[in-house]
């Protein structure tokens, strides 16, 4: 949390640049780690339901 005001100086605002974005779609990733043993399976899964719900979400 420390590295934000940081950045923050040196990049200017933050939507300026793919920093903060990318942190936050990488901790929406985290939620998806399910299984330790088989990381990227549980991985795939959970990126995969998201799309899917997200097509219904665009559909209906």
């Amino acid at each position: 949390l420390l590295h934000i005001a940081d950045s923050i100086e040196a990049m200017g605002p933050v939507w300026a640049y793919w920093a903060f974005p990318m942190e936050r779609y990488c901790g929406r990733l985290q939620t998806g780690l399910r299984n330790r043993r088989f990381p990227w399976s549980s991985l795939n899964e959970y990126v995969i339901a998201a799309a899917r719900l997200d097509q219904v979400k665009l559909r209906f």
